[in-house]
């Protein structure tokens, strides 16, 4: 029978300060490079996304050369036999006939007191009975490396009878061996040094990540009181035209829906040098184009043709708004009509808003004029 000692085998650089110092710098380097590469494509900068790239091969390469090295100055230690007690077996897996299987093993080898250790190995199902808990089995080890046990399929006699004879008792859980690399904290440490390579490379190029679309106006550029203006007389009345980067504005002194003085406003705008917008919208004295240049429309964005639109139907949209829904009488009540294109269909939509006594109601038309819908609250 043979007698165990409650002896831990430990490696010893496997959890110490330069270990984890090396895995916080690598899961640093990784982090750090797939970030570049995700910002760069984001942010559409080649030389962010190409420098995570090289961080990435560098990393490939150092790691490489690094255990090419270690392997090479690494002793070439023989293994040895045993004979080992099955504690436990578990099948990790039952979707075809040779089965993954977690052996729990007690070894007692002939130079050191024995020891517990987990081995995995594939058993075919007929195979299975061969292995019995409490069942000696012969396995092979290495002395430097007592984690690394294999069961041997086919000892040779002299180990196979030294198993038939063999009894054993089991080794206490305190004398497991186990991978130190694998079970220390070395993974937790280079999980953290990943995070934390992701974190500065997105604080770096925070401000190009985080800013507003290029291609959305400025609050600011849409401020009516920002605008200069400069005369011209048109229609029935005095018209002013103020033209900005993003806000082109056009004001008439009568109501604009009388005697054709939407086209005549309209003009104004193109003589202006505004023959597109992003967004057009009419009220009884102004019209207002947003976004008036390709530079401030959004990718695949198409605008608004201003001299498509059919302005000898909007004061009838306006009617319709204000008899049919109900919005009536000497006040009422104010009026808009807002134009721009549908962010799914890209269709022109003309909607007419009336606010009255009555309450609200609102009209919506095609690019012709035709209407197509109507609410009122």
């Amino acid at each position: 029978m043979t007698m165990t000692d409650a002896t831990e085998t430990a490696h010893a650089g496997g959890n110490g300060p330069a270990a984890l110092l090396r895995g916080l710098l690598v899961g640093g380097a990784f982090g750090a490079g797939v970030a570049a590469i995700v910002v760069g494509g984001t942010i559409g900068k080649v030389a962010v996304w190409g420098s995570g790239i090289a961080a990435l091969a560098l990393l490939v390469l150092t790691t490489a050369a690094f255990s090419a090295r270690r392997r090479v100055r690494r002793p070439v230690v023989e293994r040895v036999k045993a004979v080992a007690m099955i504690e436990s077996r578990r099948a990790t897996s039952g979707e075809y006939a040779d089965v993954p299987v977690a052996f729990d093993l007690t070894v007692a080898p002939d130079d050191r007191p024995a020891f517990r250790a987990h081995v995995h190995r594939s058993v075919n199902l007929v195979d299975l009975p061969d292995f019995p808990v409490r069942g000696i089995v012969v396995v092979e080890y290495r002395p430097d490396r007592p984690w690394d046990v294999t069961i041997v399929s086919e000892p040779d006699a002299e180990w196979a009878s030294r198993a038939a004879r063999a009894s054993l008792d089991s080794a206490p859980e305190s004398t497991r061996v186990r991978d130190p690399e694998k079970a220390g904290p070395w993974c937790a440490i280079a999980v953290l040094g990943m995070l934390a390579g992701a974190a500065v490379v997105v604080l770096v190029f925070r401000g190009d990540l985080f800013t507003d679309d290029p291609a959305k106006p400025s609050s600011s550029a849409t401020s009516p009181g920002a605008f200069g203006g400069s005369g011209r007389s048109g229609g029935s009345g005095a018209t002013s035209t103020t033209v900005s980067r993003s806000v082109t504005t056009a004001d008439v002194s009568t109501s604009i829906l009388i005697g054709g003085q939407l086209r005549a406003t309209s003009d104004a705008l193109l003589k202006a040098g505004v023959s597109t917008a992003v967004s057009v919208s009419v009220t009884d004295r102004r019209m207002t184009a947003r976004g008036t240049k390709p530079d401030e429309w959004a990718p695949g964005q198409l605008p608004v043709v201003l001299t498509d639109l059919p302005y000898e139907r909007m004061p009838e949209l306006v009617r319709e708004a204000r008899t049919n829904l109900g919005v009536t009488g000497a006040g009422a009540g104010s009026w808009r009509i807002d134009i721009a294109r549908d962010a799914k269909t890209r269709a022109v939509v003309i909607r007419v808003t009336v606010t009255g006594g009555n309450g609200t109601a609102d009209v919506q038309a095609d690019g012709t004029g035709r209407i197509t819908a109507t609410h009122s609250l």
